[in-house]
């Protein structure tokens, strides 16, 4: 009753402050880039995961407080002390540091205008909901917090959205949520050497060595869709440093239907025309143990695309369910709604608001997984 007391409090709290976290991250996003000079703080592993992505690569500088890395360069930018990066002029703070709390109190009493990725990346894809679409779905993100099968999973459903839609009744950030181990290693359940694989959103292939390394190398089949055909082309380099005669690669992404669509990755590239197709559709009588999925939004239609392999053959899942608010309730009730008897789980992987993942398996299914 006390979690979904908070659930309740949440929904007010976005109602009363019109959903001003959404706001926030549109406003942090508009001041980082009126700044003619961006700096990204902190040179650890957060930033090596994250500082690629294609919305932050206009920064300049990178800075931390490791007196052993000034003047070093990290992905080619020169690292700056505090002292440095307050001298600047027209400088502004991106904090990639999952306990940012303490640096974020360090540099705006310096004077430093700075922002931590928390507050830049949140609810990246969403749309501004108002009262009505809270109040609309207030039921069910409350009622939602039964779906899961263990105390950890209901938390992290409770904090994530607090998190997302009131920060004030969060008594986790996100980097206070997350364990190692997406997809794999989980503890949700185990990988086995005769695995037969969906990779949906296989990227440049890091699930396959992922899979691979639990493993030993051991693997029944891999079926990887990638949308993207420049980084489909990565995909087969990883693909080939494996059995190729085991490995089947799509071009296309996953959903509902079988089609086309304009994408472009980067905002204001010239978009190109990928495919579009279901896993249903393309695997059809092929035998699957387990369902990795991570499609950009399409998660709830790709599902969809594969409810007759999924009905039929009740294969494990782990499907993220992060990159809209509602996937948090709405990816495992999909799941529940397809296979009732499948135990839904939910586990958060990231520093920051991403890599929130919903896992799944049927109990009495774990012994033919690995037939």
């Amino acid at each position: 009753m006390q979690r979904k007391n908070r659930l309740n409090e949440a929904i007010d709290y976005a109602i009363r402050t019109n959903y001003e976290v959404h706001n926030r991250a549109i406003n942090v996003q508009n001041a980082i880039y009126s700044h003619k000079n961006i700096c990204i703080f902190g040179t650890g592993e957060f930033f090596e995961d994250c500082a690629d992505q294609e919305h932050l690569r206009r920064f300049e500088y990178v800075g931390d407080n490791n007196p052993q890395r000034w003047g070093k360069q990290f992905k080619g930018k020169v690292c700056l002390s505090p002292e440095q990066i307050v001298a600047m002029d027209d400088i502004v703070v991106v904090i990639m540091i999952g306990e940012w709390r303490p640096v974020y109190k360090q540099l705006t009493d310096m004077g430093i205008e700075c922002y931590p990725m928390d507050w830049y990346a949140m609810n990246v894809y969403d749309p501004h909901y108002g009262d009505e679409w809270f109040e609309n779905n207030r039921s069910v993100i409350i009622d939602s917090v039964d779906l899961f099968d263990d105390e950890q999973s209901k938390e992290i459903y409770v904090e994530a959205i607090c998190n997302r839609i009131a920060p004030p009744l969060a008594t986790k950030i996100f980097n206070e949520l997350k364990i190692p181990g997406e997809y794999f290693s989980s503890g949700i359940f185990s990988m086995g050497p005769n695995e037969y694989m969906i990779d949906a959103g296989a990227y440049k292939g890091d699930s396959i060595d992922k899979l691979l390394k639990v493993t030993g190398g051991q693997f029944g089949a891999i079926y990887s869709f990638e949308l993207d055909s420049a980084i489909f082309h990565e995909l087969q380099k990883t693909a080939d440093k494996y059995d190729r005669t085991k490995i089947r690669l799509i071009n296309a992404g996953v959903s509902d239907e079988i089609t086309t669509i304009e994408y472009g990755y980067v905002q204001g590239e010239e978009k190109h025309t990928e495919k579009i197709t279901t896993i249903d559709h393309e695997l059809k009588g092929k035998k699957v143990t387990f369902i990795k999925m991570d499609v950009e939004t399409f998660e709830l239609r790709a599902m969809q695309g594969a409810k007759g392999i999924i009905v039929e053959q009740k294969p494990r899942l782990a499907i993220s369910a992060y990159h809209y608010l509602s996937d948090l309730w709405e990816v495992p009730r999909a799941i529940k709604g397809m296979v009732p008897e499948y135990q839904i789980y939910l586990r958060h992987h990231a520093p920051t608001v991403w890599d929130t993942d919903c896992y799944a398996y049927v109990p009495e299914e774990i012994e033919n997984y690995q037939l």
